[in-house]
């Protein structure tokens, strides 16, 4: 299949419209400057650090900031599979990270440290195989970027032909002097299975983590549907796709929210949430800011769609939650129309419940959108809600690399359609259960008198169960409240 490409040939002086299927060469990637790693859909996509002992930090992977306190990542990134844990050291986040001259890193919007490392059930189980169809994980922190306000769109069960994605590839790059910059790859996809798939977009050390997106809409609308997660080729890509069994838990990701405690600790104040009618009354006033129709695929609901859903997305747009659902009218056929039913949104009183054939078919009650509707948001979307965003504080990191070794692909075909789970790590999850034995006892009693008195400015507070900087008898009946509440099966 031959097909135009975009490859930023709008944006990068380096990059020119060439043509996909067997014309794709084994390396066509291009390196952003800092001036487009600022720019969105871009500036979403992190630089990962880990920090040593000496309280530098090393560059090591990619990840991508998907809501204000969350960005995904490989599991791989953050979880040390055969040894059964998470990585014990600290994982800072640079979106729009871009290397200077000097070997450091200029960044317009600084740095987070990750307070709570995510990953799935089924990454976490050695047994599980293909480990690529399952490689997926999150980094959860407190405070938001604040100039980032709008993060790429989530779209599960998308059967795409080809793919872009962008990361911080450190080795094998066309350009060396480049290495460690956001590069930006492309390809036709050559193999999809059910939860996993392969493109001709080259991957190589340090891209573990990036998105893998669509760019549709004539070039304007970014739907990612899929992370990178390694190669098995020197030409290619291997990545976990967004499906349907694990939407709820990437949901519950996004969605986490850090305590008041937390917040009012690290300084943090609350974002601004603009409401769904908000952002399609500033599309009417501002028309020149939609995208245009043309390429949008879209139809007011004045017929029901003739099968269920095509696709699920998941967005933040201007710091509000979205979700909704696809029906293309025409299923097979990837220039075909679809309509759009809203399932939930910042502001909105919506059903939240997906239609399916058969049943009633009420465009009033169930969240259908209008063109006007659906045209506003997908143009908050694409980032067009606000002008670009640049940022205007540069944070400067002096990295260094090192390597992680990324685990054994199996090429095993995969059917698995249970629901993913969070991994259950006690250290993440269980409250009270301060010796890590996975459950709460007499061991975590001792350890909290060991604690009793204030905590030291600085230093971990770990049975500092209620936030109030000392440990306590609050704290102590918390414990007892929780006694044998972990046990593990």
């Amino acid at each position: 299949m031959i097909r135009n490409t975009l490859v930023l040939a709008t944006t990068l002086a380096a990059c020119t419209a060439t043509t996909l299927g067997g014309d794709t060469p084994c390396d066509e990637r291009a390196a952003l400057n800092c001036h487009w790693s600022e720019q969105y859909p871009f500036n979403t996509i992190a630089r990962l650090f880990v920090e040593n002992d000496s309280g530098s930090l090393s560059g090591y992977g990619t990840g991508f900031v998907v809501s204000p306190h969350c960005a995904l990542t490989n599991g791989h990134c953050l979880y040390k599979r055969d040894e059964g844990r998470y990585f014990i050291k600290d994982i800072h986040i640079m979106p729009g990270a871009c290397r200077n001259d000097a070997g450091g890193y200029l960044n317009a919007f600084g740095t987070r440290e990750a307070l709570r490392k995510r990953t799935n059930n089924k990454y976490a189980d050695t047994s599980y195989t293909p480990v690529q169809a399952v490689d997926y994980g999150a980094l959860q922190f407190v405070c938001p970027f604040n100039e980032l306000t709008t993060f790429m769109p989530l779209c599960f069960e998308y059967d795409s032909e080809w793919a872009h994605m962008s990361g911080y590839a450190t080795e094998d790059t066309p350009d060396a002097s480049e290495n460690r910059n956001q590069w930006v790859a492309y390809g036709d996809v050559y193999r999809t299975e059910d939860r996993w798939m392969r493109s001709d977009a080259r991957s190589t050390g340090g891209a573990s983590g990036s998105p893998v997106w669509n760019w549709m809409a004539n070039e304007t609308l970014v739907e990612v549907f899929a992370i990178n997660r390694g190669h098995s080729t020197e030409c290619n890509g291997t990545h976990t796709r967004l499906v349907n069994q694990n939407y709820d838990l990437i949901r519950s990701w996004m969605a986490w929210e850090p305590t008041l405690a937390e917040k009012l600790d690290a300084g943090c104040f609350a974002i601004e949430i603009r409401p769904f009618d908000d952002l399609i009354e500033f599309f009417h006033a501002n028309p020149e800011r939609r995208l245009p129709l043309d390429g949008l695929r879209i139809e007011d609901p004045v017929a029901p769609p003739p099968t269920g859903v095509s696709r699920r997305v998941i967005q933040v747009i201007e710091n509000g939650l979205y979700e909704w659902a696809e029906y293309d009218l025409q299923p097979g056929n990837p220039n075909s129309n679809r309509l759009i039913q809203l399932i939930s949104a910042p502001g909105v009183d919506l059903p939240g419940i997906l239609w399916e054939p058969g049943q009633v078919f009420d465009p009033q009650a169930q969240g259908w959108l209008n063109v006007e509707a659906s045209m506003a948001l997908l143009s908050g979307s694409a980032g067009r809600a606000n002008a670009q965003v640049i940022g205007f504080d540069e944070a400067f990191v002096q990295a260094e690399e090192i390597q992680i070794d990324v685990p054994p692909m199996d090429d095993v075909e995969g059917n698995d359609n249970t629901p993913d789970k969070e991994d259950g790590d006690p250290a993440n999850d269980c409250i009270g259960d301060l010796d890590g034995d996975g459950q709460v006892g007499g061991g975590d009693l001792g350890l909290l008198l060991s604690m009793w008195g204030g905590c030291n400015p600085g230093q971990p507070c770990t049975a500092d169960f209620n936030n109030d900087g000392e440990v306590d008898g609050g704290d102590l009946g918390l414990l007892l409240s929780l006694w044998n509440s972990c046990d593990q099966p």
